[in-house]
């Protein structure tokens, strides 16, 4: 999920990160994730490929791109990967993923600036027009 988030747009990747603080709010054997790679008590690889998730090593990984989402660029993203890292409780429902989708959809709606052409005529265009004979320059004497 947070993977996702780090690769999706504002309006999706704060509802995104808002599931993922539920998820670790609920599941508090997901706390692990959050630990540093020195901390991790369990030795071995995460393996994602494995047909059984039980034998795939889940708590060898860390959430590393919590770290990344906390120097997004926007500010929503910025808190919501703080309060994940910081384990602080979702508040519901001003912090549900489906208003924060709302929210920030809403605002990227508003923030959105139509590219607008503008045809110039180029500068020689239209000169000579009206004029069928041909005119030819003569050379100076000198």
């Amino acid at each position: 999920i947070l993977t996702v988030a780090m690769h999706a747009p504002v309006y999706t990747s704060v509802p995104l990160i808002a599931l993922a603080r539920q998820i670790l709010q609920r599941y508090p054997s997901a706390h692990q994730l959050l630990e540093s790679e020195s901390d991790v008590i369990t030795a071995g690889q995460y393996t994602p490929d494995v047909a059984d998730p039980e034998y795939s090593n889940p708590f060898s990984t860390s959430a590393w791109e919590l770290a990344c989402l906390k120097f997004h660029v926007h500010p929503a993203v910025r808190e919501q990967a703080d309060a994940a890292a910081r384990l602080k409780l979702i508040q519901l429902p001003a912090e549900s993923p489906e208003r924060l989708w709302n929210e920030s959809l809403k605002d990227a709606d508003e923030a959105y600036i139509p590219f607008q052409r503008h045809a110039k005529k180029h500068p020689l265009a239209g000169k000579g027009e009206g004029k069928s004979h041909i005119r030819f320059i003569t050379p100076r004497k000198s």
